[in-house]
């Protein structure tokens, strides 16, 4: 396991959190951090050089900030800008929290949206568990629609910390198209912000929309698209698994074989024998 020890000094360097780092994850300029802290544990006085979000997932500290305290508990989202001083005290159980540290271009597209990342808040929402653990999942995954995943999750994560967006009754006509750019490049998944900024809306928006509508994230969108294209691959005997690996994205077959497995049950080899074919 990773661990991290900075020095007790005012500024951290971006991606370094005090606690034990379970699991570490950068991806699309976003590092995550699944953090565990001591009970009893006391933080000294920091600051963090980058903006993060911190989903608290399991017991309660008193963090203090300027002359304001606030004692958050799980489901729980706080948001954390740069620069902003604060120390922490853990109560009597360890307390378990995913950081989520910003980048430069997360933040510059929600100065764009009129919602700059410049105050603490702590933020309640029905919305925060289950995004929580999806995004849990997420930081040690690496399949080939995991950085998506990241990336969709934190837009709709910071939906639930900025509040309401105003979605169309109707799916829009710039949503279908670039459901459609998605289907067309199964083995090279975009960007969701390059996709929104495509269509003219903001990422953020783009986010609530496609789950509004599809019931999902788009990353999760992507991978069950890539998964349903490989059980029809699969299911031509005379196609290659490693062809079907190298076409669909993966990194290799043995990366195909496990991901399949994950999601099926069954190795793709497993599969295309119960169809009643040979594996090759």
């Amino acid at each position: 396991m990773l661990v991290t020890t900075p020095d007790p000094r005012r500024r951290l360097e971006p991606g370094e959190f005090f606690g034990r780092a379970v699991a570490v994850r950068r991806v699309a300029e976003l590092v995550l951090v699944d953090s565990l802290h001591g009970a009893g544990l006391r933080v000294p006085r920091h600051e963090h050089e980058h903006a993060y979000l911190s989903v608290i997932r399991g017991g309660s500290f008193t963090e203090t900030y300027g002359r304001r305290t606030r004692v958050p508990a799980p489901g729980v989202l706080l948001v954390n800008p740069p620069g902003e001083a604060h120390s922490e005290r853990m109560d009597a159980h360890p307390v378990s929290s995913l950081n989520i540290e910003l980048g430069a271009g997360w933040l510059r597209a929600l100065f764009e949206l009129g919602t700059p990342l410049d105050r603490p808040a702590a933020v309640r929402a029905e919305a925060i568990v289950p995004l929580g653990r999806r995004l849990l999942r997420e930081v040690t995954r690496r399949d080939a629609d995991s950085a998506l995943a990241v990336e969709s999750l934190t837009w709709e994560l910071l939906h639930a910390a900025l509040g309401p967006v105003p979605v169309d009754r109707a799916r829009p006509r710039w949503l279908r198209d670039l459901r459609d750019r998605i289907d067309g490049s199964l083995d090279r998944p975009p960007e969701l912000r390059s996709l929104a900024y495509e269509a003219g809306v903001h990422p953020v928006h783009f986010a609530v929309v496609f789950r509004r509508f599809y019931g999902c994230s788009l990353g999760e969108y992507a991978r069950r698209r890539r998964l349903d294209a490989a059980r029809s691959r699969v299911a031509d005997p005379d196609v290659p698994l490693s062809r079907i690996a190298l076409e669909l994205g993966f990194a290799d077959q043995s990366h195909f074989t496990r991901t399949f497995k994950r999601f099926t049950g069954m190795t793709p080899g497993q599969y295309r024998t119960l169809l009643g074919f040979k594996t090759r």
